[in-house]
């Protein structure tokens, strides 16, 4: 085992027993069939529950139990067969040619073959399918041809080592190629999959319900199991509110809940009749982006007082209780291709943040204590929406006070949510916060390659507008890289750079807590994106 491979595995197992299936919590008695689970989850409510079509924390848990992902992404960072059988690579990397599994159905009688997943790359890459997330991944899918009824041709514009990874992904689930041609509209209220469980109802802001699919037999390669799924219903309930959350698992009106708050970990651990289970998303911390492409951000030496400014460990710890890992630069420790060698780069130092000031030319003070430079006050506009997530505005709130100890002035604006919009797409702002979860080191492409800077011609996930000549050349070189050891050195140094550059002040690994009774058996993540899956699931009772 490599060892970025090795630090994913532990991030996995940080709570529950192994299993061949993901990260698992409870038993070991016999299975049961027969029940129906209630999971409590956050607020984090998809628009859309067709896979490509929406870039939600909780898409893959919603849209995971009906549509079967072509591959599956094994907790060792291996690629395991799922949908495909088998799959062979060009030399060049342009081509992948992938051997489908036979016997397989969708939900509305459609079979699945080489047509079906053919049309559904052409969903994902489709403008009017407006994805925000599965079209990015797949950016270099050029076209594909069938070779024979199980048989798909792929072929790509430019070698992207990542393919296989992010496929097993639920963003990038498999829907029902009749559904897709016929009924495209129906997508986002009424998903058709070929998964172990059949989507019933989406009543919004509620729940959504699903019930067993009796001719399952086509489960990951890696299952604890094969035939239908145990549990005989579903329901994912919306429980935005964090108490309102926890009260529910502990008065036994929800099986489980997703996002544990911080502050009720160590009483569930406590807490005999309760299990818990954690994963560290892989992907980009929580941070804070930094607009490079204007003042202030677009002087290095301010962006690097800042994070010398904020002590993020005091601000982790306390908003998390203690639960979150302060991150250690710009990929998670989970994400295979994390720099660990880089751990500890990022140091707490006022007095550094001052002097980097000082040599910005930021000598000057008002009344306020604001630094000036030609008369202008040194001033940063950090716009969020009015729904800005507790948690992140004390982060903001805390920063804001950091960074006007050094002379900055950080101010916190709540716009109307089309004027946030507006100013998001124009690059008027400073600061703008958020993460991006994904289980490669191709994240970095994703929200520092220049390429990924918003145009009017395209909507890019570069908020930071980093443009830098070195990290692009290192970013393309590592996603076309078919040797894995010089693409793990590619990443490394990229990460480095990054740790120069300072495009983002990034406080915190995600977690994925989850919290359950103890009935519960057998409750997974998926590796690929760390989110609940109920396939091998059942109820002891």
């Amino acid at each position: 085992m490599t060892k970025t491979l090795a630090i994913l595995t532990a991030a996995l197992l940080l709570a529950g027993c192994g299993s061949t299936a993901g990260v698992t919590a409870g038993g070991a008695t016999t299975p049961k069939p027969g029940g129906t689970l209630v999971l409590g989850e956050n607020g984090q409510e998809p628009p859309c529950l067709d896979p490509h079509g929406n870039a939600s924390s909780d898409g893959p848990v919603t849209t995971v139990p009906v549509a079967d992902s072509l591959v599956w992404f094994d907790t060792d960072g291996t690629i395991k067969p799922w949908l495909a059988d088998s799959w062979k690579i060009s030399d060049d990397g342009l081509t992948y040619t992938f051997k489908l599994r036979q016997g397989v159905k969708f939900h509305d009688g459609a079979v699945w073959n080489a047509e079906a997943l053919k049309v559904n790359f052409e969903h994902m890459k489709d403008p009017a399918t407006k994805s925000p997330l599965a079209a990015a991944y797949i950016a270099p899918y050029e076209d594909a041809k069938v070779v024979d009824e199980h048989t798909l041709e792929v072929r790509l514009s430019s070698p992207y080592s990542p393919f296989l990874d992010i496929l097993a992904q639920g963003y990038l689930g498999m829907i029902s190629p009749r559904q897709i041609k016929e009924s495209p509209q129906s997508i986002c209220e009424h998903p058709i999959g070929s998964g172990p469980f059949v989507f019933d109802k989406w009543t919004k802001g509620q729940s959504v319900t699903y019930h067993r699919n009796p001719d399952y037999n086509w489960g990951p390669k890696s299952a604890k199991h094969t035939g239908p799924a145990y549990l005989e219903r579903l329901e994912i309930r919306f429980l935005a509110e964090d108490a309102t959350r926890y009260n529910a698992l502990a008065a036994g009106e929800v099986d489980a809940i997703d996002f544990t708050p911080p502050q009720n970990v160590e009483d569930v651990k406590a807490n005999p009749d309760l299990g818990f289970l954690s994963a560290i998303r892989p992907g980009h911390p929580m941070a804070f982006w930094l607009n490079t492409s204007r003042a202030p951000f677009d002087d290095v030496r301010v962006r690097r007082a800042l994070l010398a400014a904020v002590d993020r460990e005091s601000i982790i710890k306390g908003i998390s209780f203690g639960q979150y890992q302060v991150a250690q630069g710009f990929v998670t420790t989970s994400t295979p291709g994390y720099a660990k060698g880089l751990a500890g780069t990022i140091a707490h130092d006022p007095d550094q943040a001052g002097k980097l000031l000082d040599e910005a030319g930021w000598t000057a003070r008002d009344k306020d204590g604001i630094r000036l430079k030609d008369g202008k006050r040194l001033t940063a506009y950090f716009p969020i929406a009015a729904n800005f997530p507790a948690q992140r505005m004390q982060i903001a709130v805390q920063t804001q006070a950091a960074a006007r100890k050094i002379g900055l002035d950080i101010q916190i604006q709540t716009p109307p949510e089309q004027e946030l919009t507006d100013r998001s797409t124009r690059g008027d702002y400073d600061l703008t916060s958020g993460l991006w979860a994904t289980n490669t080191a191709d994240v970095l492409w994703i929200q520092y390659s220049s390429k990924n800077i918003t145009t009017a011609a395209r909507r890019g996930q570069n908020v930071a507008r980093l443009s830098d000549g070195d990290l692009d050349d290192l970013l393309e070189k590592a996603r076309r890289s078919t040797d894995q050891a010089e693409r793990t050195e590619l990443y490394n140094q990229a990460q480095a750079r990054l740790l120069e550059l300072v495009p983002a002040i990034p406080f915190y690994d995600d977690p994925r807590p989850v919290s359950y009774q103890k009935k519960v058996r057998d409750l997974a993540f998926t590796p690929a994106y760390p989110s609940p899956y109920f396939y091998d699931t059942w109820l002891d009772e």
